[in-house]
């Protein structure tokens, strides 16, 4: 081996071993019980981390780090961290321990008010806005977080307020000036007409006529007035049939407890038969948290679906229960039961679930896909025939008959692929497709057939047995926002379910009375 590779192996070793007694010489400097200091590092190293999205590994870090120190850098980056991970319990208590050490510091009230905000505790927030608001009162950030809590509790002149004291200063703030549309949006009388034109081969056409006009003017007050007309046709020499439903309603919002409650009353008039009937709807829905809420409704309404429910007028009482589940990133889901009643006291159940989860998404295009079940089942079937035996015999034994003057699914179990687009070619148009394909679909599905007994004449029997489908629905909608105020939309609907196939076409109007002075 040359002279010089042996001297440089030796110095290195050398060196090294200087090192290591340097080291051990300060180690035993330190006092005892001392906690060693951290490398100068730490934050740097765990910020790093958590803006390459290991956000476990950051967490790792920092809750070592802050359990040796409390450091008001440490703690406002490891409550940070936390909340991109989706962790808000742990995220909030790192707030407070990091209020409660550095009471003097308002920037730590902003953060933990964002928290609080992003997670649905508006009343929580509220406060601590305002304390921070006192040492710096133009703050952008934290008057538009205030306005956002105001609109969320129904208060749009206060929300206004906040958000007049971001646009002072910052005329072309876009989440200030976004926020303004929606509230004055959402705030402004509104009207929609809409028709729509729907054809199935059982065989049945309607044309329907539909208004709608509400407004806005606080928690406690929000009405809304509805009138349809519909004009049905049947192969039946009396056709056309029209109806007229005509409904009133409000809706009550009491944010603080996360409860709305919305009525409706009501009148259906059957114009061919010159009977009228009295309907309405309550509507009780309760927020048990940030991505859970709960519907309780009842209802009395008409029933126009089949044949034989156009000719007489026929009404169903509804009552039912669900639970609707949201979260952010395009996670949708419902789970519930219902049961409807008729004038003959026969009962239909229902228990349905589904779910949709975000598969892409970008600024202009999302995709989410999911699964459905449902399962119904009526007391008794409403599948009648007027024929008689002889009729019968006379047309070669195929029995004429159909769901009367409602229709009942019996022993129907059904799960589907949930399918949904949406497209955002310019600012002004979206394009929407949603569709249910029927995976497995099976019910007990009833017929007649010819029978005798021992003696006596031939009656007709029913009798069902079962059956497996595949059920399809899609919608699609094309919809143009020609101004700010304006929305025009067209509908495409098709459905190819157990006892008939349907298509739909529509359009729609929306006007926003938007004033002037809130534009």
């Amino acid at each position: 081996m040359p002279a010089s590779s042996r001297f440089n192996r030796n110095l290195s070793a050398v060196l090294l071993l200087f090192l290591a007694l340097l080291a051990r010489s300060q180690a035993g400097l330190a006092q005892p019980g001392a906690v060693p200091a951290a490398p100068t590092d730490t934050l740097e190293v765990a910020r790093t981390t958590a803006y390459a999205k290991n956000f476990v590994e950051a967490d790792r870090l920092l809750t070592a780090y802050n359990a040796a120190r409390t450091n008001v850098d440490g703690l406002r980056l490891h409550a940070q961290v936390l909340y991109w991970n989706q962790e808000f319990a742990r995220a909030a208590a790192v707030h407070e321990r990091a209020i409660g050490a550095f009471p003097d510091q308002p920037v730590l009230k902003l953060d933990y008010a964002r928290l609080l905000v992003d997670t649905s505790q508006p009343a929580r927030a509220q406060p601590l806005l305002l304390d921070y608001l006192k040492q710096d009162s133009l703050h952008a950030e934290a008057n538009l977080l205030l306005a956002r809590i105001s609109y969320s509790q129904l208060c749009p002149a206060a929300a206004r307020k906040s958000l007049a004291t971001v646009l002072r200063t910052y005329p072309g703030n876009e989440a200030a000036v976004a926020l303004q549309k929606d509230i004055n949006q959402a705030t402004a009388p509104y009207f929609k007409v809409s028709s729509r034109y729907a054809s199935d081969d059982q065989p049945l056409q309607a044309l329907t006529l539909r208004a709608e006009a509400s407004w806005f003017h606080s928690w406690l007050l929000s009405p809304t007035v509805q009138v349809q007309a519909n004009r049905f046709g049947v192969p039946d020499p009396q056709a056309p049939y029209r109806s007229t439903w005509f409904q009133a309603g409000n809706k009550v919002s009491l944010p603080g407890v996360g409860v709305e409650l919305s009525t409706t009353a009501g009148i259906f008039q059957h114009q061919s038969t010159r009977s009228s009937a009295a309907t309405g709807a309550v509507l009780l829905t309760k927020k048990l948290s940030r991505q859970l809420d709960v519907d309780a409704t009842v209802a009395r309404q008409p029933y126009q679906y089949v044949l034989a429910s156009v000719r007489q007028p026929v009404l169903e009482q509804v009552a039912g229960a669900a639970l609707r589940y949201r979260r952010d990133g395009g996670w949708l889901g419902k789970a519930g039961y219902d049961q409807r009643r008729y004038g003959d006291d026969n009962l239909l159940q229902t228990a349905y679930a589904w779910l949709l989860v975000p598969v892409a998404a970008s600024p202009r295009a999302s995709f989410q896909s999911g699964l459905s079940l449902s399962y119904g089942d009526a007391a008794r079937s409403t599948y009648a025939t007027a024929q008689t035996p002889a009729e019968v015999l006379a047309s070669g034994g195929a029995v004429r008959a159909s769901y009367a003057p409602y229709f009942t699914p019996l022993n129907q179990y059904v799960s589907a692929l949930l399918l949904a687009l949406k497209l955002t070619p310019s600012p002004r148009l979206d394009v929407s497709a949603r569709a249910s394909l029927g995976l497995l679909g099976t019910a007990d599905v009833p017929y007649f057939y010819l029978d005798r007994r021992a003696t006596g004449p031939l009656f007709l029997q029913p009798g069902r047995a079962a059956q497996s489908y595949r059920p399809v629905e899609v919608h699609g909608e094309v919809a143009l926002r020609a101004s700010p105020w304006m929305t025009l939309a067209a509908t495409y609907d098709y459905a190819n379910l157990l006892f008939y196939q349907s298509q739909q076409v529509g359009l729609q109007l929306n006007y926003h009375l938007v004033r002037e002075k809130n534009r």
